[in-house]
């Protein structure tokens, strides 16, 4: 998944080891893992599934996010919303970087156009979920 728009990641802790800049308008870029369980009655799991594939991804395209955490934990907010018969929801999330390009070597100027993807330390955003 990868979302050019309404994506932040600001005023966080950071300590000497912190490498990650902030950013107001940043490419959130990551890959979805999602696990749940359901309550007592297991509900039809093939439409089940389907919806909460596309819960999960309208959540995180639609959601103005401050952060990985943020847009992770409003994804398992949608989905429990959603399914009742869904008890709780695990969902692992690796935030993958990408890099403003820059091209003043080349004696031009790059305005958040050209980005390369890094292989560089990133977190692995992982949270479970429930509802009451």
């Amino acid at each position: 998944m990868l979302k050019t728009a309404d994506s932040a990641f600001e005023n966080f802790f950071k300590d000497e080891y912190t490498t990650l800049k902030e950013d107001r308008n940043r490419i959130l870029a990551t890959s979805i893992r999602a696990n749940w369980l359901y309550r007592e009655n297991m509900p039809e799991f093939d439409s089940t599934w389907h919806g909460v594939r596309d819960t999960i991804l309208r959540a995180f395209a639609g959601h103005d996010s401050e952060s990985l955490q943020h847009t992770l934990y409003a994804m398992g907010e949608a989905v429990l919303r959603k399914f009742p018969g869904i008890r709780e929801i695990h969902l692992s999330l690796p935030n993958k970087h990408y890099n403003l390009v820059d091209l003043s070597p080349c004696h031009l100027e790059n305005p958040k156009e050209i980005f390369l993807p890094t292989d560089e330390p990133h977190g692995l955003i992982e949270a479970t979920v429930r509802s009451d």
